[in-house]
């Protein structure tokens, strides 16, 4: 994907923050008689509301019944990043608190659970399987969306999933 692609009308991720607050959240707590300062109580910034919010899409994702595995899973959010056009400057922030730190650390920790839960033993092999891959796996979405693979969201969804550690692929 390439500049191009992207409608010419997107925001500059600051201004795509703020709209998002000012519709989702704010309005939401403006009914409710809450303050901005009381909203950002529960909020660090605005990339936490960031993260939060790809939370919530990425938490929708693993529990809709068109994912039957983890496959599914990844290509469906390469195909969703294509809709969510303020990532791409999302990833232009690099400090703490980052998209691309969140989507590690989230994803590293939701394979852990979801193992637990499923009782399946780990190595430190495991974990270091699993942090490799995660690292590796938030890179490579930030690169896919930043337009640096000509790849379609199956293709990109596919190989993600081959290089994705067979102990975890249990877990599903």
């Amino acid at each position: 994907m390439n500049d191009e692609e992207f409608p010419k009308d997107v925001l500059p991720f600051e201004e795509e923050i703020k709209k998002y607050i000012d519709k989702y959240v704010l309005g939401e707590d403006k009914e409710a008689h809450v303050s901005t300062s009381s909203f950002y109580r529960h909020y660090k910034d605005k990339y936490d509301v960031m993260n939060d919010n790809y939370k919530r899409i990425l938490d929708q994702y693993m529990h809709s019944s068109q994912n039957h595995n983890y496959e599914d899973v990844f290509i469906n959010l390469f195909n969703m990043s294509k809709e969510l056009h303020y990532l791409k400057n999302a990833f232009d922030y690099t400090g703490i608190n980052s998209l691309g730190d969140f989507i590690y650390q989230y994803s590293y920790n939701t394979f852990i659970e979801m193992c637990k839960i499923k009782n399946i033993q780990f190595e430190d092999k495991d974990f270091l399987l699993l942090d490799v891959f995660c690292g590796g796996a938030s890179i490579m979405y930030q690169h896919y969306i930043l337009g640096k693979f000509d790849l379609s969201p199956q293709q990109a969804g596919k190989i993600l999933y081959q290089m994705f550690p067979d102990v975890f692929k249990i877990s599903w």
